[in-house]
């Protein structure tokens, strides 16, 4: 499986960039509120408590 990557990342790293064509614009990545936190991660007290908690 490999030397199928290798192979098929060698082919395509040896093609030479298109210049004619414009460069795409990328989508914008997605944001989400994931709400705030529910431990301070630096107390490590209540961090193992939350971990045993689960």
């Amino acid at each position: 499986m490999s030397l199928l990557v290798e192979a098929g990342l060698r082919r395509v790293l040896s093609e030479p960039a298109s210049s004619n064509s414009p460069p795409t614009e990328l989508p914008p990545l997605p944001s989400w509120n994931g709400g705030r936190e529910l431990v301070d991660i630096s107390n490590r007290d209540s961090l193992y408590k939350v971990m045993e908690e689960e």
